[in-house]
């Protein structure tokens, strides 16, 4: 029976399926085609909430996303709802008490702005003149999930109750946008994997945000790509690369950047963020001040 030796545990619009792409890319690194089983997460939590996606439940059908691995050291999967969720770090551990773990954290604001850019254009009227600023700025006030998401520190404590830090990789949005290649190569070699194996960064952004200029195009881009899923395991990879090269063209053609965020509402989510984000400068031994500005 197959079960994962490392975990991309999230954070929530960083980088997580870009590093999952390139990672995928190693003839050594084993991925579930299924990128997010959400399996140490599965139930719902007032504090983290598992919206529109259907968990892996049951340890049968987990086991059984990595059945068809062969020779790879590397066996892991990326579900973001681990570093959200208050049960995860407890539940990963009693399964899976040696696994490495690997997060990207971003901004704290600039991750709440994004992850709401995400749930706007579910919803999104074309019709409504609705301003995404106005209707942030209202979130902000009254969303617990969108103030709490940028705590990092607390929810990077909860692993480290039960793993040690030799067990914990952690890594900054910023490193994977301009370091791309030293910080590629530092995840091979905690994997225990050939450092040197270069990837396709081709498709550099794979999980880009905008506001839909028409909802019927993004509802049909979005139906596709779930569709995607369920051919993945029968297509070549080639043939995969192909049609998401379509998809991202006309996705990136009916997109329009977001409005800039004021810095009225940015300051108003930094005193939120702003403890946290110390402790998590202590810790890290990183200069976190951009984060506060």
């Amino acid at each position: 029976m197959k079960m994962p030796n490392f975990l991309i545990i999230g954070a929530n619009k960083s980088g997580t399926t870009t590093l999952y792409n390139y990672l995928k890319q190693h003839p050594e690194i084993y991925l579930s085609s299924l990128k997010e089983p959400h399996f140490f997460s599965y139930g719902y939590d007032e504090r983290c909430p598992i919206a529109e996606i259907s968990p892996i439940t049951n340890l049968k059908d987990y086991c059984a996303l990595f059945r068809q691995v062969s020779n790879e050291t590397a066996i892991g999967e990326a579900s973001t709802s681990y570093l959200n969720h208050p049960q995860a770090a407890k539940r990963i551990y009693s399964c899976l008490p040696n696994v490495k773990l690997i997060t990207i954290l971003r901004d704290p604001v600039e991750g709440a702005y994004s992850k709401f850019l995400m749930e706007y254009r579910k919803q999104f009227d074309i019709s409504s003149k609705q301003d995404p600023l106005h209707v942030f700025e209202q979130a902000v006030l009254t969303s617990s999930s969108i103030r709490m998401n940028g705590l990092y520190y607390k929810k990077i404590q909860r692993y480290l109750q039960f793993f040690n830090q030799e067990q914990l990789k952690i890594y900054l949005f910023e490193d994977l946008k301009n370091n791309t290649e030293s910080l590629l190569q530092d995840v091979f070699l905690f994997l225990d994997v050939d450092e040197n194996f270069h990837v396709d960064k081709s498709l550099d952004i794979y999980n880009a945000g905008g506001i839909p200029k028409n909802k019927i195009i993004y509802n049909y881009l979005e139906k596709s790509r779930r569709l995607s899923h369920t051919i993945k395991p029968f297509i070549s990879e080639a043939l995969l690369k192909q049609i998401y090269n379509v998809y991202a063209n006309i996705r990136n053609f009916n997109f329009v950047q977001p409005p800039k965020l004021p810095l009225e509402i940015r300051k108003q989510l930094i005193d939120i963020y702003r403890d946290d984000i110390l402790h998590l400068q202590d810790l890290l031994h990183r200069d976190l001040s951009t984060w506060l500005e």
